[in-house]
C-alpha cells in the first residue's frame, strides 16, 4: 500500500500499535518470570519495514523513499554463552570438591581423632598394657589387660571398617539415583531439542524452550563435565565424560551394571563401553567409592595384617609362665578362606634358625684394614689376654682354638675357630683386643678374687634345681673344684694374680644372675671377691659365611634390582637392610629365634607372586626358604609360577596366604583361649644352650620386649615406617586431604558465585528496567494510536466533506 495515501499512513500507525503492543507483551512476560529459575530476559528486535520509492510530484523527477513503519522481527533471549560455559565448568568443580570435602570430613569423624575413642588411643592403650606387664611379669591382671586391650583395638578397627563399607554402599546407592537423574534430564533435553527444531523450522523463537534446556544443562553440569556443540538450527550434541550421548533428539541411555568381585558396585556404561566421568558430583562419588574409601580400608587391612603376623611370629616362639606351652598364637589364623587358587601370598618364613647355623666359625671385624696386622693370639708373647671358656675347657695362649686371618680382597680381618664358637665364650680380659680391632662384644658378669686373699672355705649354688657344693683350702683347689664340681655351669681360671669365676654356655644368656649363690660361710666376702663385667665376643649376629660356608661374593635380584652380598662382612641384618632398600615392595625381617621372613607390601598388593626374585639356590636354602640346594642361580618366585609350583617349592617354609579382597581386618580375633584364660599368655622366649631353646622362667618377659619394639620398627608401608607412625600418617593424610578439599571447595564456590552473579546480571530480569520499558512502549503505543485517530479524522474529512459546495 502506498505510504503516501491515507490508508498507507493508517497502516503505518497500525503497525506502530502492533509493534509496541508486542514489546509491551515481551516486557510483561519478563516481569512475570522475574523469579523463575533459569529464565532469560527477552527483548523485542524492532526493525523498520521496507520503504517505498516513488518519483516526486515536483518537477525535478527525483525518487523519494517513503517509510512504511516498524515491525518486531524477532524476540531474542539475553544470554552470554561464554558465561554459561564458565558457570557449568565451575559448577562441576564446586560439586566435585563439595562432595569430596563432606565425605572426607565424615571419615575424619569416624576415625575419632583426636579423641578417647579413636583408633590411635586404642592402639596406645594396647601398647601401654604391654609396658605394664614388662614392669611386673607376675601380675595376672596385666596379662588380662593385654588381652582385653588387643581385643578392644581389633573391635575398633572392625567397627571402623564396617562404617567405611556402609559409607561406600550409601554412595553406591546415590550413584544409581544420580544416573537416573541424568537419564531423565537427557530424555527431557532430547524432547526439547525436537520441539525447538519444530519451532525454529517455522521461523519462531523458542526462547522459553531454550531456557528450559539450559536449566537442565546446568543441572547436568553439577553432576559431570559436559561438552556442548550447538548447531545453527538450535540443535545440539552433548558429551558426558568421555562419551557423546546425545545428538539432537536422539540420546543413549546410561545403564548400570554390577561387576563380579566388586561387591555389587554399579559401573556406568554407554552401550557396551564404560563411561568415565571427568568432573562434577559423579566423579566425586566414583572416586570416593572406588579410591578414597578403599584406600583407608586397605590401610586398616595393612595395619591389622602386619600387627597379627609380626605379633604371632614372635609370640609362637615363646613359652607361657609355666615353661610348658609353646607355639600358640596370640591372634587367630588369618589364612585365606577361599583357597590358595584365589589368594595372595603375603609372607614366606624360613624354617631354620639363621642365628645358630650348624656351626659358627667366623666373626669379622667391623673395621677396615689395608694391611695384614699379623696377629697371632696363640703366641705366648701376645699382649692380649684372650681366654676360651666352655663347659668342658678353659683355654688360653697356644691352646686357643681361634686364629686371626686377613682377607686382602675385602681389606678385612676375621676370627676363625676350629670348633663352633657358639659352644664357647671368648673373653678379652684386658678389654683391649676387641676394642682395638673392631670386633663386636658383649658384657658378661664374673667374680674376681685376688689369689692372696683366698682362704679355706666353701661355696654352694643352685642351677635348674640342682645343688652344687665347692669346698677348697687354697687357690688351686678353688679353681680345680669349681671346674670339676660345678656341673659345667661355672669355670674358673687364674691370670696375672687373680682368679676369675665365669658362667659357661650352659647358663642362659651367660647371665650370672640366674645362678643362686649360697655363701653361707661368707667365703666370697672374706676373700673380698669383686663382681665385675668382662668383654666377651658377641656372636649373636653371625656373618653369612657361617651359613654359606664360603667367603665368595653372591648376588640376588628383585625385579631386576641387584643385591650384592658379601658373606665375609654381611650378617643377616645387612641382608635384610639391602632387601628393604630396593623399595620393590618386598620387605625382609627376622624373628627373635632366627626365622628369616619375606613379606609383600602395598606396592605389590601384598602378593609375593607380583615380583620376580632370583639368586643362588644355596643362599635360599641357607635362609630356610627351600630344601634343595646347589650353586645354581634360580628363580625363587615369579608371576609365571603357578600356585601349585609355589606350594611345592616352599613345602618346608611357613607360608601365609590371604584372601584377595578388602576387609581382612574382619577375620582378625584375639585367641579365644587367651580371652578365656589370660594366664596362658606367652611371655618367655627362652635361651639357646648351643643346641636348642629352653624356657628361662616366669620372670622373663622377652616375648613382650620384642613385640613392644614393633611399635616403631619400620615394617609397614613397604618397610618405611612403624605401627605408630603408620597410624599417624593415616590421620595426617586424612587431615591434609580434608584441608585441601575445603580450600578447593571454597575457591570453587567463590569463583562459581562470581560467575553466577555476572551471568545473572546479563540474563536476569530487572524490575526497574522493565518498568521503564513499559512506560517507553506505552508512550509509543499511545502515540501510534493517536496517529490512527488523526488519520481517521482525515479520512472522515475526505469522505464526508471533500467536494461539498457550500450553500
Amino acid at each position: 500500500m502506498c505510504a503516501m495515501t491515507l490508508y498507507g499512513m493508517l497502516n503505518t500507525g497500525l503497525l506502530g500499535v502492533y509493534t509496541n503492543k508486542v514489546a509491551m507483551s515481551v516486557t510483561a512476560h519478563n516481569i512475570a518470570n522475574a523469579n523463575t529459575p533459569g529464565f532469560s530476559r527477552q527483548t523485542p528486535v524492532m526493525v523498520t519495514n521496507p520503504p517505498i520509492y516513488l518519483s516526486s510530484m515536483g518537477g525535478s523527477g527525483r525518487s523519494l523513499s517513503f517509510g512504511t513503519g516498524a515491525t518486531v522481527a524477532d524476540i531474542q533471549r539475553i544470554r552470554d554463552e561464554f558465561l554459561d560455559l564458565q558457570f557449568r565448568e565451575t559448577s562441576a568443580r564446586l560439586q566435585y570438591w563439595e562432595n569430596i570435602y563432606s565425605n572426607i570430613h565424615y571419615i575424619e569423624q569416624l576415625f575419632g581423632e583426636p579423641g578417647e575413642t579413636g583408633l590411635r588411643n586404642m592402639y596406645d592403650s594396647f601398647w601401654a598394657s604391654i609396658e605394664e606387664l614388662k614392669s611386673d611379669p607376675s601380675n595376672e591382671a596385666a596379662k588380662a589387660q593385654i588381652v582385653f586391650r588387643a581385643d578392644e583395638l581389633i573391635n575398633t578397627m572392625k567397627d571402623l571398617d564396617y562404617r567405611l563399607q556402609e559409607l561406600a554402599n550409601d554412595i553406591n546407592s546415590e550413584i544409581k539415583l544420580r544416573i537416573d537423574q541424568i537419564n531423565g534430564n537427557l530424555e527431557r533435553i532430547a524432547d526439547l531439542n525436537q520441539k525447538i527444531l519444530t519451532v525454529s523450522t517455522i521461523g519462531g523463537s523458542p526462547n522459553d524452550l531454550l531456557d528450559e534446556r539450559d536449566r537442565l544443562l546446568d543441572q547436568l553440569a553439577e553432576l559431570s563435565d559436559i561438552r556442548i556443540t550447538t548447531l545453527a538450527n538450535g540443535q545440539m550434541s552433548l558429551s558426558i565424560g568421555d562419551k557423546v550421548i546425545l545428538n539432537g533428539s536422539h540420546y543413549q541411555k546410561i545403564h548400570l551394571e554390577t561387576l563380579p568381585q566388586t561387591g555389587d558396585y554399579y559401573q556406568a556404561y554407554v552401550g557396551n563401553s564404560p563411561l568415565t566421568f571427568g568432573d562434577g558430583k559423579m566423579k566425586a562419588l566414583f572416586e570416593l567409592r572406588d579410591e578414597i574409601i578403599p584406600s583407608y580400608r586397605k590401610q586398616l587391612d595393612e595395619f591389622g595384617l602386619y600387627l597379627v603376623d609380626t605379633t604371632n611370629l614372635i609370640y609362637k616362639e615363646g613359652w607361657d609362665a609355666t615353661g610348658t606351652i609353646k607355639g600358640a598364637q596370640f591372634f587367630t589364623d588369618i589364612s585365606t578362606q577361599t583357597g590358595f587358587e584365589n589368594s595372595r601370598l603375603f609372607r614366606i618364613a624360613g624354617n631354620v634358625d639363621v642365628f645358630h647355623s650348624a656351626n659358627i666359625n667366623y666373626v669379622t671385624s667391623n673395621k677396615t684394614f689395608y694391611n695384614d696386622p699379623l696377629i697371632d693370639l696363640t703366641d705366648p708373647n701376645t699382649p692380649f689376654n684372650i681366654f676360651s671358656i666352655s663347659s668342658s675347657d678353659v683355654l688360653s695362649g697356644s691352646s686357643l682354638p681361634i686364629s686371626v686371618n686377613y682377607d686382602p680382597t675385602n681389606n678385612a680381618i676375621y676370627l676363625e675357630s676350629t670348633s663352633p664358637l657358639e659352644d664357647k665364650l671368648i673373653l678379652d680380659l684386658d678389654g683391649s683386643f676387641f676394642k682395638q680391632y673392631g670386633f663386636a662384644k658383649k658384657e658378661v658378669g664374673a667374680y674376681k678374687i685376688d689369689v692372696n686373699n683366698v682362704i679355706p672355705g666353701s661355696l654352694s649354688f643352685v642351677v635348674n634345681g640342682n645343688d652344687y657344693n665347692i669346698n677348697f683350702s687354697n687357690e688351686t683347689e678353688l679353681v680345680d673344684n669349681i671346674n670339676s664340681n660345678a656341673g659345667g655351669y661355672l669355670k674358673a681360671f687364674e691370670n696375672d694374680g687373680y682368679i676369675y669365676i665365669v658362667p659357661t654356655e650352659k647358663v642362659p644368656n651367660y647371665d650370672l644372675n640366674t645362678i643362686v649363690l649360697n655363701d653361707v660361710e661368707g667365703s666370697l666376702s672374706q676373700m673380698e671377691a669383686q663382681r665385675i663385667t668382662l668383654d666377651a665376643l658377641d656372636i649373636s649376629q653371625p656373618t653369612l659365611n657361617n651359613l654359606l660356608g664360603s667367603h665368595n661374593t653372591l648376588e640376588m635380584s628383585i625385579n631386576g634390582i641387584r643385591i650384592e652380598i658379601n658373606p665375609l662382612k654381611d650378617n643377616i641384618y645387612d641382608l635384610i637392610d639391602k632387601i628393604n632398600a630396593t623399595n620393590t615392595g618386598v620387605t625382609a625381617s627376622i624373628t627373635p629365634q632366627g626365622k628369616f621372613i619375606l613379606r609383600a607390601g602395598n606396592f605389590i598388593d601384598f602378593d609375593m607372586q607380583n615380583v620376580t626374585i632370583k639368586g643362588p639356590e644355596n643362599l635360599f636354602k641357607a635362609l630356610g626358604l627351600i630344601e634343595t640346594t646347589s650353586n645354581n642361580i634360580i628363580t625363587l618366585i615369579s608371576p609365571n609360577m603357578s600356585p601349585q609350583n609355589i606350594e611345592e617349592r616352599f613345602s618346608k617354609a611357613d607360608l601365609l596366604r590371604i584372601d584377595n579382597t578388602i576387609g581382612i581386618i574382619n577375620q582378625i580375633n584375639v585367641s579365644q583361649n587367651l580371652k578365656s584364660n589370660p594366664s596362658l599368655l606367652a611371655i618367655d622366649l627362652g635361651y639357646y644352650d648351643g643346641s636348642n631353646y629352653y624356657p628361662t622362667g616366669p620372670g622373663n618377659v622377652s616375648v613382650w620386649n620384642e613385640i613392644s619394639k614393633l611399635k616403631n620398627l619400620s615394617i609397614l608401608d613397604n618397610g618405611r615406617i612403624g605401627f605408630s607412625d603408620f597410624l599417624a600418617n593415616i590421620i595426617t593424610d586424612m587431615g591434609v586431604k580434608g584441608e585441601n578439599a575445603y580450600k578447593m571447595r571454597l575457591n570453587s564456590e567463590t569463583l562459581n558465585s562470581q560467575i553466577s552473579l555476572e551471568k545473572e546480571r546479563v540474563m536476569g530480569v530487572s524490575i526497574d528496567e522493565e518498568m521503564a520499558n513499559i512506560i517507553k512502549y506505552q508512550q509509543a503505543f499511545n502515540a501510534s494510536a493517536r496517529v490512527i485517530t488523526a488519520i481517521d479524522q482525515m479520512l472522515g474529512t475526505v469522505i464526508n466533506n471533500l467536494g461539498t459546495v457550500g450553500r
